[in-house]
């Protein structure tokens, strides 16, 4: 049987050089077909896209089959004049641009007049249009113009009564091109990616309504209301107002950031809650990818991504979207810049982002016809007073004003601070990551101070001198960097052989603690990577802090809370686990159905 395999697999065809010849027209269009339409989402893109250009505020979206069968994609847009509406499927045809220059200050989604041709000439599509301009110059209700196009070759046209707008139907997508159609994936699977791409646009245009049926059963709508976080609620069918922390970032002049981001509780094991847009078009940007990991990587459990919708504004002469085929992919002329300002604006906000009581686990594909949203359902008897009372504007949990303004009510288990909120909610603070973070910070922003005026810091002496011992390759690189310690206050020389002695450690609250940990620490410091010094004063800040188990009386309590509100991430320790969990006020109205 191998045998006989590897002769198959060896067998050369013979070689014969055909001249060289220009592709038939229909060769042709149907390998730049698939360059733009790799499976159905590939149509419900473009269309949707297409919709969105011609300033629709309501989209419908009918998929059948797995879009093989059918798609639909209906809007009130502008629509198409009858005059233009037979050259639509024409390639490179397009009212976006004229010159060459026009690519240089894009604000379209679509420019290059090449999705309905490459969509024709693999399926049949029927479009029909009314021009706006005619109902609002004639005043009268006017006939709708409908053409239908089958392998790219016009078929039929009428006319039909519509409101303004387009509809455009494709059915028997990739009936011609057997090879497309054989790698397409069950309904279920297409079905999925059509859903996903629904509900990236829903988020990037909130002030649209959408609205999408799969095989008769709706998967998406939303509203239209302009508001993003109604969006996401209409979208996953649970209350996100107290889980979504606003961006707002800009520079000025290169650069916009706008969008939510979820906080902890809304991490989930997949990336595909996390939408980036830039001047309105959905994008797959690994450069950008990166720099939003960059921000949270650290301060989330491992495998878990947050739910991001960020849309990023640039000069139109600062972005390149020409250079792929599906257009999801783009260059920016100030990509350091955006990078670094996305990584801080995503590591700020997980800094200052405290846990609350529940998980949330996000819905997949709804295929079930869905009447209306599901809200909170009530129990039992009511008391009269109500939620309502108690939403008053407070500030964003977990920022310094609030932390300040806690009122410590218990410690629990000589580990967590029990404190009360001036809104009436609740938070949990582990005293030991808390104290953890101060340290840290005072000690990060000492050395950064000593480092930027060359000035000696402050050290504590300790009472006996302690002797490490050191490997062989460990104790040349800590001989390496030993100025580098006593930049940090920790003076330690070489005592022969791989021994060191180390006769004071960073002068900080705990610090008296740290002679027990010192070979540790001394390990710390002879690191191979370049991390190293923060990795230091990250195990130098854990080792100083309070331990759990400890009692700490209402003043401490308070001093510790105080402290907390100084640091520039309260939420999270160095290690990236939480400090802070918040129980919303809320939260404890619908826990006990008040």
């Amino acid at each position: 049987m191998m045998s006989q395999l590897f002769d198959f697999m060896i067998q050369r065809p013979e070689f014969v050089r055909t001249p060289l010849h220009e592709l038939p027209p229909a060769v042709a269009e149907r390998i730049a077909a698939g360059e733009v339409i790799e499976r159905p989402v590939s149509v419900v893109k473009e269309l949707v896209e297409n919709a969105l250009d011609a300033g629709a505020q309501d989209i419908r979206i009918e998929v059948r089959g797995g879009g093989l069968r059918l798609i639909r994609v209906s809007d009130d847009g502008y629509g198409i004049p009858a005059e233009e509406l037979a050259a639509v499927c024409e390639r490179h045809t397009t009212s976006k641009l004229t010159t060459f220059e026009d690519l240089e200050r894009l604000h379209t989604l679509g420019f290059r007049g090449e999705a309905l041709a490459s969509i024709a000439t693999i399926a049949e599509v029927t479009i029909q249009s009314r021009a706006w301009e005619t109902e609002q110059e004639e005043g009268e209700e006017q006939p709708a113009f409908w053409f239908t196009w089958r392998g790219g070759q016009l078929q039929e046209r009428g006319r039909r009564a519509r409101p303004h707008g387009t509809t455009v139907t494709v059915t028997d997508l990739f009936y011609n091109v057997p090879a497309r159609l054989n790698y397409t994936r069950a309904a279920r699977t297409e079905n999925g990616h059509i859903v996903q791409l629904v509900r990236r646009y829903a988020v990037g245009y909130p002030s649209v309504r959408f609205y999408l049926a799969l095989d008769e059963h709706t998967a998406v709508q939303t509203s239209g209301s302009g508001n993003l976080a109604t969006t996401l609620t209409e979208l996953y069918h649970i209350s996100l107002e107290e889980m979504l922390q606003e961006i707002d970032v800009s520079d000025g002049e290169h650069y916009w950031l706008r969008g939510y981001m979820g906080n902890r509780v809304l991490a989930q094991s997949s990336r595909q809650y996390m939408t980036l847009f830039i001047n309105g078009r959905w994008v797959q940007s690994r450069v950008l990818q990166e720099a939003l990991e960059q921000g949270y990587r650290s301060l989330l459990p491992k495998g878990k991504h947050p739910l991001l919708v960020l849309a990023l504004e640039v000069p139109p002469d600062e972005v390149d979207v020409n250079i792929h085929p599906a257009k999801i992919e783009v260059h920016l002329l100030q990509e350091a810049k955006i990078k670094d300002a996305i990584t801080q604006t995503v590591k700020g906000l997980l800094e200052r982002s405290p846990v609350v009581p529940e998980s949330v686990q996000f819905p997949g594909p709804v295929l079930a016809t869905q009447r209306r949203l599901p809200g909170p359902r009530r129990r039992g008897l009511h008391v009269a007073e109500t939620a309502d009372g108690y939403r008053a504007e407070v500030a964003e949990p977990g920022t310094a004003e609030v932390i300040v303004s806690l009122q410590p009510l218990a410690q629990l288990q000589q580990a967590v601070i029990l404190a009360e909120a001036p809104d009436g909610s609740l938070y949990l603070i582990d005293q030991h990551r808390a104290h953890e973070r101060i340290i840290y910070e005072h000690l990060r922003s000492t050395y950064s101070g000593v480092r930027a005026e060359d000035e000696e810091v402050h050290s504590h002496l300790l009472l006996e001198p302690v002797i490490i011992e050191m490997k062989r390759y460990e104790a040349e690189l800590l001989e390496q960097r030993l100025p580098m310690l006593r930049g940090l206050g920790i003076e330690c020389e070489r005592f022969g052989g791989r021994s060191f002695l180390i006769r004071s450690v960073p002068a900080s609250e705990g610090s008296e603690q740290l002679a027990a940990h010192l070979q540790e620490l001394a390990e710390l410091a002879t690191e191979d990577s370049t991390d190293w010094e923060d990795h230091l004063l990250i195990g130098l800040a854990c080792r100083s802090a309070l331990k759990r188990g400890r009692e700490l009386g209402p003043g401490e309590q308070r001093t510790l809370l105080k402290n907390l509100a100084t640091v520039s991430a309260p939420a999270v320790c160095p290690h990236g686990s939480p400090i802070l969990l918040h129980y919303s006020r809320n939260f404890l109205i619908n826990k006990f159905d008040w």
